[in-house]
């Protein structure tokens, strides 16, 4: 009774689960000739990549569940005392949930049947959408860059998306060519969540993939896109649940060496006729039986390296030197000096003040030339020093400096991954795996952005140099060959390290003699932001350089299977420990917005006036800093105490009325299968009942079939106990509906 209630109070708790399994589940029957269920008949289940054999043995009614499966191809022999053992292949795929239908046929024990019939590529056992890629499609499609990732487009419903996963939009998760950006059946790409091996590979600040691994490193994956099963549902967008490779009972190793470079590529218009590429990815795997482990242990082994450089063409706005020493005659653009105000002599009062009416006007500098003891020298020494003098004359329509400098600089990235996985099987049938990956990221991006606010001049781009590790052990133990258990553990880390090209070199802040400003020491050295309307921002990025993230998270995971009779549970729990400690400097070194209102005519946007005037006269019209060193260190524990997934195999019979025994004999013929996500439903049946008195309880199926030569044919079946001699068989009644129930057909048959 205590048992019962305490069973009843797990229950209660049962919420939709972010655990994930990268098994697959196979579950069957196993009839003789008559379709009468093989009580006690031996499955085995055989690995033919590593040997690995699982041995199961049917129920009372001829069911079996082998759960935890590794993908693989499978050879499957069943056998029964007075039955020919059958054998048939199956090729089980990463997440699959497979039901199968094994028929024994009479014969001696020499005796054996071969099927080679392909398994129903129907799903009968879950709901949920999504594809797999197989491991052809991993080895074979070409990839540029050779980004997994790039192969979840192959999916229906997914393509590229935009936003922080990119990794070259937001400073907080800068990681160029590590790109996650998939939208995946309309969500949002923050809303996808990744696994690798069955752990998180999610990495919580703005739900990207941790580490992608290499595609020689990749088995297969899944990703599925709605109708997630109990175990599956860690977001609410795209499961993307990739399964590596392990090694198998014969040796294997590759070595390869990719090379793309820009020789014959077309330029666009935005290059400049620059398309300067080298990208070379090289590498190799290797993997096999562990020596003197009677192949019961194996190894595999990757690595993979990306080098590329590739010139960024970007076509910016920069001041000539005539302009940074105050000498405007030759720009058109009409500088007024902001201390001296006059009358105007065009003012009529009567008329409303406004720009083409206003009583006071400023005088202009002559000649149009700023006093040279007007200016600030610090900020003109500096301009002289770092920026660079305009090698394009793309015309001044507008009157000030336009799109007069192309900047061409090499984009570079440096990767190294790795993956060690070791596979271990033992004489119970349990396994054991563990695996680590590691991959390092390092290099240099020209600008930020294509904005006003994220394209840098030369001398102020950006270094990126990151770390991504992921860590799996599991453990399969054998109960029974009812029950099996799955427990793992998990870590996962990314450090993100940015920094600007002057830190730690220039201290230019104190050259400039700005004080107030320059927080960090000689780590957060570098140049001011100074954005001048109508110029290409001048200085070091003011976002979160530098800026270091280190997030970890730990998972430990556990799930048990269990077949019981016809109902297969499945239950466990996850939970988790995330830490995401991080430091980063914004406007450290100070952020100046300069508009040209300071200096024209009548002191508002009217078309005179410059922004680089207005800097040098240092009249800025913004002016922020940021005091101290903002930093968080965030921790949380979190996960599913209790997950639970029940599948219902029941059986419904033909039912014969013999004239001359006047019995009810019934051999099954059909399976149904339920999946509840939150709570057991409640069936039951009545023997020992009267047939025509008792109470039936039954489950509703929206679709039927008519058997040619039936009597009769109803939309479910009927359970009823034997009676020894009814006179007539009455139609069922109507089933009440119930959700979530499959059931290909049913039919009864007088005869």
């Amino acid at each position: 009774m205590r048992a019962s209630f305490v069973l009843l109070c797990l229950l209660g708790l049962v919420m939709p689960a972010v655990s994930q399994s990268n098994y697959a589940v196979v579950t069957g029957t196993v009839t003789d000739p008559q379709s009468l269920p093989v009580s006690g008949a031996t499955v085995h289940f055989k690995a033919l990549s590593t040997g690995t054999i699982r041995v199961l043995a049917t129920n009372d009614r001829g069911l079996f569940s082998a759960p935890a499966l590794a993908p693989d191809d499978y050879e499957v022999t069943t056998e029964a005392t007075g039955f020919a053992a059958v054998k048939q292949s199956l090729r089980l795929e990463v997440g699959e949930k497979l039901a199968i239908e094994i028929e024994l046929m009479v014969g001696g024990v020499k005796e054996g049947v071969q099927v080679s019939a392909a398994a129903d590529v129907l799903r009968t056992t879950d709901a949920s959408v999504g594809e797999v890629v197989e491991r052809q499609s991993v080895q074979e499609l070409p990839l540029n860059g050779r980004m997994l990732v790039d192969l979840v487009l192959t999916v229906p419903g997914a393509h590229v998306g935009f936003g922080a996963q990119t990794g070259q939009t937001n400073p907080l998760y800068w990681r160029p060519g590590q790109r996650s950006a998939i939208v995946i059946g309309g969500s949002r790409p923050n809303a996808n969540f990744f696994l690798l091996d069955g752990a998180t590979n999610t990495d919580p600040t703005f739900n990207t993939q941790n580490l992608s691994p290499s595609p020689d490193a990749v088995m297969e994956f899944q990703v599925e896109t709605s109708s997630y099963t109990a175990d599956m549902g860690g977001a609410g967008g795209g499961q993307i649940n990739i399964v590596t490779r392990g090694g198998t009972n014969q040796y294997h190793g590759t070595a390869y060496e990719f090379l793309r470079n820009g020789a014959v590529d077309a330029t666009t218009f935005g290059s400049m006729g620059n398309n300067h590429l080298v990208q070379n990815n090289f590498g190799a795997s290797f993997g096999g039986p562990l020596l003197g482990s009677d192949k019961k242990t194996f190894f595999f082994l990757n690595y993979e390296g990306l080098r590329l450089a590739q010139a960024d063409a970007q076509t910016l706005t920069v001041p000539t030197t005539d302009e940074i020493m105050g000498d405007f005659s030759m720009s058109n653009a009409k500088i007024y000096d902001p201390t001296m105000a006059v009358a105007n002599p065009s003012y009529d009062p009567t008329k409303p003040t406004g720009p083409n009416n206003y009583p006071y006007t400023r005088s202009q500098f002559t000649n149009n030339k700023i006093p040279s003891d007007r200016i600030n020298h610090e900020l003109e020494s500096f301009l002289l020093q770092y920026l660079p003098m305009p090698n394009m004359t793309m015309g001044m329509a507008s009157g000030v400096d336009s799109n007069n400098y192309l900047d061409i600089r090499n984009e570079t990235h440096y990767q190294d991954q790795g993956t060690v996985r070791v596979d271990h099987v033992f004489e119970n049938n349990d396994t054991v795996s563990g695996r680590y990956s590691v991959s390092a990221e390092h290099g240099f991006s020209p600008s930020s952005g294509m904005t006003s606010t994220t394209e840098n001049l030369p001398g102020f781009g950006a270094d990126f140099d990151n770390l991504s590790q992921q860590a799996v052990a599991t453990w399969n133990h054998v109960f029974s060959s009812s029950r099996l258990n799955t427990v793992s553990l998990a870590f996962s880390r990314l450090s993100m390290d940015r920094t600007s090209q002057n830190n730690g070199v220039n201290d230019i802040v104190t050259q400039l003699g700005i004080q107030g400003v320059g927080f960090g020491g000689p780590g957060a050295w570098g140049a001011p932001w100074f954005a001048a309307q109508g110029y290409t921002g001048i200085g070091d990025t003011f976002a979160a350089t530098p800026m270091h993230a280190w997030d970890t998270t730990a998972e430990l995971r556990d799930t048990f299977a269990w077949q019981r009779g016809r109902h297969g549970i499945k239950f466990g729990g996850d939970f988790r420990r995330y830490i995401w400690p991080m430091w980063g400097f914004f406007q450290n070194r100070g952020y100046y917005q300069y508009t040209t209102g300071y200096t024209t005519e009548f002191g508002f946007n009217d078309g005179s006036g410059s922004g680089l005037a207005s800097l040098l006269l240092s009249l800025p019209a913004v002016k922020q800093r940021q005091a101290g060193v903002p930093q968080m260190n965030l921790r949380n524990w979190g996960g599913d105490a209790l997950r639970t997934q029940i599948s219902y195999s029941r059986t419904a019979c033909r039912k014969f009325l013999s004239a001359a025994s006047r019995d009810i004999r019934g051999d099954c013929c059909i399976r149904t299968n339920t999946t509840s996500r939150r709570a057991l439903e409640s069936r039951r049946t009545c023997p020992g009942s009267d047939l025509y008195s008792a109470p039936r309880t039954a489950f509703s199926s929206r679709q039927w079939t008519r058997t040619p030569g039936a009597t009769s044919a109803t939309t479910c079946p009927m359970y009823f106990p034997k009676r020894s001699r009814p006179t007539t068989l009455r139609r069922p009644r109507r089933c009440l509906p119930a959700a979530s129930i499959s059931i290909r057909r049913c039919w009864e048959t007088v005869r």
